[in-house]
Formats: C-alpha cells, structure tokens, sequence
C-alpha cells in the first residue's frame, strides 16, 4: 500500500474491512463450536496438573479467560479434608513421547528431504534428427541432466540456509511439543522477515567503519495453535478453506518499527497507538497460553482471497497482470483497522501454514495428542490415589468413642487426647468404663487401591502406545535382545505412523512453498529449474534407532574383506546413530597427506625385521640341509667305490655282501643287470714258503709254527 498515493475510496476501503471483520468472526466462532478449545482447556489443565479437585490450590499463572484456572484458598475455608493430589503422569508421557519424535525427525547431521531436477524426457525422432542425430542428442541430454544437478544443488543449498536461519530445529521442536500436549501443532513459513548483518570494513588510513545490510529473506516460525483461526468450512485440511487467520500481541516498540516498513499505512498505525490498546471488537477470541497484557495491541493477519476491486482501491499494485475477480492476498489489522494490503508472496495463493495433528479426528484439521490420550487413565490414577491417602489417613490413628458422663478429670471441656490425661465417669450405672470410652482402628484397604493405581499405570502405557520402560520411567526391560528388539519395533510403530503424517503434512508442503518462493523472488537464475521435492522419509530415520543395534552387531566383520565393506562408511553411520556429526571425526585431506609422511611406526618395523630373520633362518636351515645331504651322498659314493674295488679284487665276497644287502632290506633296482656281475675269475695257486726260517710243515702245513716249534723240544 503506497502512502504517496491519493487516498482510496472510502466506501471501497470500509466495504473490504466489514469483509474481513466478518470472515473473522466466522473463524473464531467456528473454532469456538468446534469444541475443540474445550479439549484444549482439558488438555492444558491435566498437563499442568489441575482438575475440580485442586484448582482452588493452585497459585499458577492465569490463561486467559479460561474458567476458575486461579482461585487461592482462603484462610477461613472449610472445604473437605479429603485429599486433592494430583498424581502427575500427563506431563511425563507428553515431554516423552515429544522429545522421542524430535529426536529422531530432527537430525543433526542429515535432512528429512532433498530436491531432485525430474527425469529427463526421452527425446522423439524428430527431436533427435533436429539435434543432429543420436550421438549429438544424447550429448544434449547429459549436457540437461548436468545443469539440472547442478541447479537442484544450490537450490536447496538457499532453502537450506533460508531454514537454518528460521532455527528449523528449534520452531520444529515447538511443533511437536504443542502437538503431543493438544494434538496439533502449526508452522508458518516461508513468510517476508527483515534481516540484518553488520560487515565491518578498515579504510587505509586505519579507520573502522561499520555497514549494516538489511535483506528480505523467508523464514518459518511456530504459531501457538490458539492463535490460529482456519476457516471453518476446511475440513480436515486448511489449504481446503478459503482464508485463514492469526493473532499476534504487539507491544508499542513492535507496532512504532512497523511505521519504518514498506507496505504499512502509517497513518492507520499512528491512530491506533493514538487510540491505545482497544479491549473490544478484536476480543471475541479465547485467549491461549500466552495471555495478552493490558499494554499490547492484537494484531490479526489474513491470507486468503479478495474482491479485485477492493484491493484496487485501497492501493494494492500489480492486480492487471492477475487475472479473476479473487485475488489472494495478505491483510493486517491492529484495533480493527486495515495496516497492510497486500498480495500473497507467493502466485499460487498457498497459505504458508501448515497444521500437524498428532492423532487425526474425522472431519476437521485439529487432532488428538497424549494429554487427550492419557485423559480418562489419568483420572482413574487420580481417584485411587486419593481414595489410598484418605484410607492412609483414616486408618493410621483410632477413631474414639466417648460415652455419656466422660469427662475431663481437671474440669475443663478439652477432649483432646494426650499421654497421662486423667478421666472422670459420672453415674453408677456403666460396670465397665469400655462400655462408655472406647477405640476402634479404621481398616485398611491399601493393598486393593495400589492395584487399582498399577492397573492405570499398566493402561497409560496401552492407550498412548508408549511402553514406561521406554521412556526411562521403570527398568522393566526384556531380558534377551530379541525381546527388547521386538519391544522397540512395536513401540516405534506409533512414531512411524507420526513420521509419515509429518512427511506429508509438514515437511513435503513446506520445501515445496520454499522452492515456489525462490523460483518467484531469487535473483539467482542459476538455481531455477524443474524440481520435485523428494521426502527422504522421516519414518526411515526413525528406523535408524531400530538400525543401530545391528550395527554394533556388524562391528565383528567389518574387516573382513570377504564382505567388501568400507570400515570409514561403517564408522560414519554408526556415528550418525549416535546423533553425532561423523566429521567431527574424520581428517582433513591435509592430515590425512601429514599421516602418509610419518616414519613408520616402530612397532611394525619389529614386526616386519622378526619376519624377515624368520626367512633368513629357514634359508639357512634349508642351505644346511642340502650341504649335510651332499656330504652324505659323497660319504656313500666313496664307501660304494671301495666295496666295488674289494669285490673286483676277491669276486667271491659278492654274494656274500648281497645276503647282507638283503638281510637289511635292500633291493638291486636292476636285478636282470646288476650292478656287479658274478665274475668266473680262477682261484690263485697256494704260495709255496721259502723262507728258510719258518720251512714249510710237509705233514700237515695247517699245523703251522707250532708245531714245528714242538718238535724242536723234542
């Protein structure tokens, strides 16, 4: 909306904010007949830990309007003495089951989605002869699929930045935790935000100067669900409906910075901070968590579609090239006064909510989380709980009875019962003082409610789908791996269930609004492209819990190289399951290049050094071997020489050495030839004695010298 312009028409002007003054109310009352801040109401209550019984107790803050949330106990008060305890088991599953989901939908080193440029299209024939034929085509192609990659790669580089920016983790998380307590959960986003950066630049004379950089860039942010009114008409899904409405609570500093911003009127806003903040009109709806203060304006956004003519009027730009007579758009309105006119930031006219429903109900977009859940078990608890302290109470001392004509011995009317206090019976007619001053003992019936209070905790666990064991409550685990395993999975078939409905209602639409606002607003023509947002499913990191056992498991065959498994890509996901960044871990390609420099270690030198005097010896050893048979083989040569020169020298040992051959088992290799052949040589004649000193014995020449010395005595 331009202030330079002449001022619009009036009557146009008035028409279009009784427009959106009705479409208001419209929202606030259908969400009013829902029935559904009702349920809010119980849910906040039974989280914080309030219901009828103890609310006159309680000393917390006021929400809102909501009925006798506050009423202090007055001293003079003579409620029951009956117990009011609270037994608190809402808040428990609620910031359980919430920090489980965040945990395992907001990675710290991965993303739930990714953009992908769509396939490339086969080409037809003419399209490939228009190419110059097939080689030339498929050139084309690749040449395509490349610049998409690359497009699709720097235009989720921006969305991720834009995100990252947003506190995505942190606005998710808010998300989810106003989802388990109330069931739903919104998200706005990508809306306009101003962002500011200071570079600090040094001239060359040594002076420090500063500039500041101001930039429009989209955000996303958590909406407190009370604050938001879709229209009613939009079933179980808000981009159904035609409009849809937010309240925020400015304080004067926000609503005078809105006067320095393109787009505001700023002679609306000075009426409205002239007028302060208006307590009627803009107060038909129900307050939320945070309530407003007596110096805060409400301000109320509108995005949905409006008359042509109207927008025209009040000085919206840019309408010819539009074509319809409903044009979405963009209001604000602070005390029932039109601020900002505007057209939608993005062409589609997408709200930028989204709502995420815990548990869906039929027929409208809110839902059912673990306060709705856990509800009835939780008053089952309470009611047990209070009947076991009222039992605890009553029988832990006697109840007396005090008959007629009992009295206080010292003669006042204090019938307390202290140590040593002294009683006077009047009247003769009682012969035995129990008659008239007795005591019994209530009975005890506590063993019976603590069942009652273990069945109720047994059902919380059922009716939310979150076992107690896993949420660190009891120790209650199963004893074998198996059954914590099969425990895990089924516990975890509830938050699949929730990852699914958060892929398709939250994060698919979402990225999908940011790729439309880059493709409409971002100067960088390199990134724009035909995309499609792939969900990488968040219920596939929800099986990374399931996942991490079986990669401890895995840790034993690793490196083994018959797998043909990556031990660096092994480490990486096991860490990932550990919710820690892998390259925390990892060397720099500079340390990896130092690592490859280093002397090498001392250890493995020894290693290698024992090794190799291994082989030296068993060469040795080996060397000796052969020398020792070598110098066995010329010993046994030489002996067979001398044998062979023996036998040719007295052939008629032959025989004799082959019975000893053979006797120890040798055998001749070549029988039909041997070695040494009988020789048929004729035995040499006797040698005659000639020495004439040992004359030879003509009687017997056997007898020898001694018989010839015999017969020399003779």
């Amino acid at each position: 909306m331009d202030n330079t312009e002449d001022k619009p028409d009036d009557a146009l002007r008035a028409s279009l904010l009784a427009t959106l003054l009705g479409k208001r109310r419209e929202a606030v009352s259908g969400r009013q007949s829902s029935g559904i801040e009702n349920d809010w109401q119980e849910d906040e209550e039974h989280y914080q830990g309030i219901d009828d019984a103890n609310r006159r107790y309680q000393s917390t803050y006021r929400m809102g309007n909501l009925k006798g949330w506050v009423e202090r106990r007055d001293a003079d008060s003579k409620a029951p003495t009956r117990s009011v305890i609270f037994l608190n088991i809402t808040r428990p599953y609620v910031d359980s089951a919430a920090a489980r989901v965040a945990d395992m939908l907001l990675p710290t080193d991965d993303r739930a989605w990714e953009l992908k440029p769509t396939p490339v299209p086969q080409l037809s024939p003419q399209a490939v002869q228009m190419l110059g034929g097939p080689e030339q085509a498929a050139d084309a192609l690749a040449r395509t699929k490349e610049q998409a990659d690359k497009a699709a790669e720097g235009m989720q580089q921006q969305i991720d930045d834009c995100l990252v920016e947003s506190n995505w983790h942190g606005e998710v998380r808010k998300l989810i935790e106003d989802s388990a307590r109330l069931g739903s959960g919104v998200l706005k986003g990508p809306y306009p935000v101003k962002q500011s950066g200071k570079i600090v630049q040094r001239d060359p004379m040594g002076t420090v100067s500063q500039i500041v950089i101001s930039e429009i860039k989209p955000a996303s942010k958590r909406v407190d669900p009370w604050n938001f009114f879709p229209d009613p008409a939009c079933g179980d899904d808000i981009h159904q409906g035609g409009f849809t409405w937010e309240r925020e609570y400015l304080s004067r500093r926000q609503l005078l910075e809105m006067v320095s911003m393109p787009g505001y009127d700023t002679e609306q806003i000075s009426a409205a901070l002239k007028e302060g903040p208006s307590l009627t009109g803009a107060r038909e709806a129900t307050d939320g968590t945070a309530m407003r203060q007596d110096e805060q304006w409400e301000m109320w956004i509108f995005y949905g579609y409006c008359d042509s003519e109207q927008l025209r009027a009040v000085g919206v730009e840019d309408i010819e090239s539009i074509e319809g007579d409903k044009i979405p758009a963009m209001a604000v309105l602070v005390n029932d006064r039109l601020v900002k006119v505007t057209l939608s930031a993005l062409d589609s006219g997408d709200f930028p909510y989204d709502v995420l429903a815990w548990q869906a109900r039929p027929g409208m977009p809110w839902g059912m989380g673990v306060s709705r859940q856990i509800r009835t078990v939780q008053r089952m608890l309470n009611g047990a709980v209070r009947a076991l302290m009222d039992n605890s109470a009553l029988s832990s001392a006697p109840q007396v009875i005090i008959g007629n004509g009992v009295t206080p011995a010292d003669g006042t009317k204090d019938f307390t019962l202290r140590p040593g206090k002294m009683w006077r019976l009047e009247g003769g007619d009682v012969a035995d003082v129990r008659a008239a001053f007795n005591a019994f003992v209530v009975p005890s019936v506590q063993a019976e409610l603590m069942n009652v209070v273990e069945f109720a905790l047994k059902m919380a666990e059922d009716t939310t789908g979150m076992p107690a064991m896993l949420q660190g409550i009891r120790g209650d685990a199963p004893n074998t791996l198996g059954g914590m395993q099969l425990q895990n999975n089924n516990a975890s078939s509830v938050l699949r269930r929730l990852a699914k409905r958060f892929d398709d209602y939250v994060t698919s639409p979402h990225v999908e609004r940011y790729f439309d606002w880059m493709m409409q607003h971002s100067p960088d023509d390199a990134i724009k492209g035909d995309m499609q947002v792939d969900v990488r499913a968040s219920s596939a990191l929800v099986e990374r819990d399931a996942q991490q056992q079986f990669l401890i498991q895995m840790a034993t065959i690793v490196r083994d190289p018959a797998y043909g498994v990556d031990p660096a890509k092994y480490f990486a996901e096991l860490v990932k399951g550990q919710r820690m960044d892998p390259k925390r871990f990892m060397l720099t390609p500079e340390e990896r290049a130092q690592q490859g420099q280093q002397p090498p270690d001392p250890l493995v030198e020894a290693k290698a050094g024992e090794a190799t005097a291994r082989a030296g010896l068993l060469t040795a050893q080996t060397k000796e071997s052969e020398a020792k048979t070598a110098t066995k083989n010329v010993e046994g040569m030489f002996s067979a020489t001398q044998a062979g020169q023996n036998i040719a020298m007295n052939p008629s040992v032959a025989p004799v050495a082959d019975a000893m051959w053979a006797a120890a088992g040798g055998a001749d290799a070549t029988p039909q030839d041997p070695a040494i052949p009988e020789a048929n040589v004729p035995a040499l004649p006797p040698e005659h004695n000639t020495n004439p000193l040992t004359p030879a014995n003509p009687v017997s020449p056997a007898v020898g010298l001694n018989a010839g010395i015999e017969g020399g005595q003779q």
